[in-house]
């Protein structure tokens, strides 16, 4: 490792990284912060990713922490592999690259770099390295969705207590259950809580409803029925799964909260081999990890783990992940769950403003659009163009068809792409509502002969090599699945046309 060197300014830590910019006062502020809890409010665009990689190579050539004592975590794959390569980049260009440190026989141990994972991997690991010490069993197989989504079939159909009113069909049972099953999961609310709590609802409403009968009324009572019935359910899920010795994500967060709070001493040894852990998207981080991330790295009393050095990074205002059990009063109540150690003021909260993306005039409209937001939490601010943006323009048009409007907007693409000085497909892009939406769009484009790639797995489902494999697959599962069959008999195999059939 060399040695330590002295970064005072922006443009020292620039000359260690070799960077083409200095990073802005906003973000200096928040990479050079002294090794305490944080938190960083980080608007849309304003640069959070290049704040940490530039924070792990300032404390790194510093001489605060050494590599291997960087714990990074953000939720996807996706972005784990994105901060980790921005990290791993940031530190070598300092020079600090991974290197073989040695262990105490002499023998070479394993390479010294920052650990980045995702929270769900991080607990995996938990589990795997201390889950015998709440009688948990390291060979426990994590289900994906489909195996979660049959699993939970199989449970309804072994369930053998009356089921009167959950009258839907099997699939949006079946979603429900699961969805109630992951959400108790997140909360760390166990069975007999959640129908004790339905209860006194249901006893409530049903009060009401003898002084107002009305329609909402009955059926605020009859939707409590309906969970205690799914509740029944869920127990039978849940045998299911400790009978086959199986458990989902959800499990593994909830499993390794309960592992950090049961034995104090795994976020003693947590602490002592990362001695400074950064949080990303931390807005989205659900009741049950922000209670693991707590019991780990802050122990509550100045003795045992509080003040670590732990830096969450997010924003409120982009909070996406309620509808699985996101809580954004996580990084709103930061200090609550990470104080200073010695408590009596709250962690340094920092601001980034400066949207390093967008033009003038679009961050205009998206703070007007933003402002019941900005309202709601006073601690995000309202978003700034960096010092060399441009006006921008923004645009409002209505056509008269569905249509007009994908026919306009392939020849707007085509437009674009022949006024760009040097063009590029790939800098031009589509936002739309929705999936269905999408594959229009991507319809429209296609036929324009645009070059088009729609981001995410809805995109893979319309190259029609998927297509065919995914009707194929639904075929086998239901021979009336008539859409599929028209799908592969008019395609290239078969090649039948509409009037043949």
């Amino acid at each position: 490792m060399p040695a330590p060197v002295p970064i005072a300014s922006p443009a020292d830590l620039r000359r260690v990284m070799r960077a083409e910019f200095e990073v802005s006062d906003e973000q200096w502020a928040a990479v050079s912060a002294p090794l305490e809890p944080a938190v960083v409010i980080a608007g849309a665009g304003s640069g959070k990713t290049s704040l940490m990689a530039a924070r792990v190579v300032f404390l790194v050539a510093t001489g605060q922490v050494r590599p291997e004592q960087v714990l990074g975590l953000t939720f996807t794959t996706k972005a784990a592999a994105e901060l980790r390569a921005r990290v791993r980049s940031a530190l070598d260009a300092a020079g600090y690259g991974p290197t073989e440190s040695v262990g105490d026989d002499g023998e070479p141990a394993e390479l010294a770099e920052p650990t980045v994972a995702t929270y769900n991997a991080y607990a995996a690991r938990l589990l795997t390295e201390h889950g015998l010490r709440i009688g948990h069993e390291p060979d426990v197989r994590v289900l994906a969705d489909a195996s979660r989504y049959q699993l939970a079939a199989r449970a309804v159909a072994r369930h053998r207590d009356p089921v009167r009113l959950l009258s839907d069909s099997p699939r949006h049972v079946i979603d429900d259950l699961l969805a109630l099953e992951s959400a108790m999961s997140e909360h760390l609310v166990t069975l007999d809580e959640v129908r004790a709590f339905t209860r006194r609802a249901r006893a409530g409403f049903e009060a009401e409803l003898a002084v107002k009968d009305t329609k909402v009324q009955r059926g605020l009572v009859e939707a409590q029925d309906k969970r205690l019935e799914l509740l029944g359910l869920v127990e039978t899920y849940r045998g299911l799964k400790d009978e086959l010795g199986l458990m989902d994500f959800s499990d593994q967060i909830a499993l390794a909260a309960r592992l950090a709070a049961e034995q104090p001493e795994v976020g003693a040894l947590e602490r002592d081999t990362f001695r400074v852990v950064l949080l990303d998207e931390y807005q989205d981080t659900s009741v049950a990890q922000a209670r693991l991330l707590r019991h780990l790295f802050s122990g509550g009393t100045p003795d045992v783990g509080r003040g670590h050095p732990v830096m969450a990074v997010g924003d409120p205002n982009q909070a996406i992940y309620g509808w699985r059990g996101a809580s954004v009063s996580n990084i709103l109540g930061f200090g609550h769950d990470f104080p200073l150690a010695t408590g009596d003021a709250e962690p340094a909260a920092y601001a980034l403003t400066v949207n390093r993306r967008s033009d003038a005039r679009i961050l205009d409209l998206a703070n007007r659009l933003a402002a019941p937001l900005y309202a709601a939490h006073p601690q995000a601010r309202e978003l700034r163009p960096r010092p060399d943006a441009l006006p921008g323009s923004v645009r409002t048009l209505v056509h008269e068809t569905y249509d007009d409007e994908l026919t306009w907007l392939a020849e707007q693409v085509l437009t674009t792409h022949r006024e760009m000085p040097e063009p590029s497909w790939r800098e031009i892009g589509v936002l739309v509502r929705d999936n269905a939406h999408a594959a229009d769009v991507f319809d429209a484009l296609s036929r324009a002969e645009i070059p088009v790639e729609i981001v995410g797995l809805s995109g893979l489902l319309r190259l029609p090599e998927v297509s065919e494999v995914v009707s194929t697959l639904a075929l086998l599962h239901d021979l009336t699945a008539n859409a599929d069959l028209l799908n592969l008999l008019t395609g290239p195999r078969w090649a039948i046309g509409p009037r043949d059939l």
